[in-house]
């Protein structure tokens, strides 16, 4: 079929006709068209489940299409690639081998990857070295579970919204990382030293909360990632850190917040 530019015309259902070797190759250029299933002559997606990124997406697919007359299902949350990683829910394709995925179960929490400062702070996660992580504030959990997919270390996932962590936990097991990450209902106010020592700090926050979790730290953390923040809010916080001994590595913008990630001293 011709590329569909408009979400209006997009079909119920469609296919992306390609080989299983092909598809793997260029499988970036049709996450955002909701891959569903993998069949004989292709790929099944369900492309109004997401119907603007659907329809971005098939303008520029460089593989023939057809219409399908029924939607392969309906995924929830709609998958897309972010920051490097396949971020699909439980009813999406899974990713093929050699790509780094996500799993988010559908829920309320905060934290969908498309979120520019969740997008910000998962560009971020490479540059830091391996060993334990705190996700604090956790929402759906994503920062946690690709600290863990990149094999940097075990993560404890704490958030204040009980909703957030059955969310975040349901992710844990859909993404296959249960032996990896442990989900606790807390309050930043409440963490105990045990809970921070030695811990990377993975937080996506607003500023009171980044000012609660600096409070709690009773050592300097080896490693941090602080997202949320506008620049104004940026500056206080990152003196925090740099007074307790952490350089910053890399900075990456989101919409008008920044998200800034340290080193600690060695």
């Amino acid at each position: 079929m011709e590329p569909t530019s408009s979400p209006e015309t997009l079909p119920a259902g469609l296919l992306v006709e390609a080989e299983t070797a092909r598809l793997a190759r260029i499988f970036g250029a049709i996450c955002d068209l909701q891959p569903v299933a993998l069949r004989a002559d292709g790929v099944a997606c369900a492309p109004r489940a997401a119907p603007e990124r659907a329809a971005a997406a098939l303008a520029r697919l460089p593989l023939p299409t057809r219409a399908l007359r029924l939607a392969p299902g309906r995924p929830d949350p709609p998958s897309a690639l972010v920051a490097g990683f396949y971020r699909r829910s439980p009813g999406h394709l899974p990713a093929p081998d050699g790509w780094l995925e996500l799993v988010q179960a559908p829920g309320p929490a905060f934290g969908p990857g498309d979120h520019s400062t969740t997008t910000a702070a998962l560009s971020t996660l490479r540059v830091l070295p391996p060993g334990p992580a705190l996700d604090a504030g956790c929402g759906s959990g994503l920062l946690g579970l690709a600290w863990a997919r990149l094999g940097r270390g075990p993560v404890l996932a704490v958030d204040a919204d009980p909703a957030a962590c059955r969310q975040a936990r349901a992710s844990v097991r859909a993404s296959g990382l249960a032996d990896w990450i442990r989900v606790e209902h807390r309050r930043l106010e409440a963490l105990s030293s045990e809970a921070l020592r030695g811990h990377t700090v993975l937080a996506n926050l607003p500023r009171s909360g980044h000012e609660a979790l600096l409070v709690r730290l009773p050592a300097p953390p080896p490693a941090a990632v602080l997202a949320g923040l506008r620049p104004a809010e940026l500056a206080p916080v990152l003196g925090a850190y740099r007074r307790l001994g952490l350089r910053v590595v890399a900075m990456a913008r989101a919409g008008g917040h920044r998200c800034a990630a340290l080193i600690g001293p060695r």
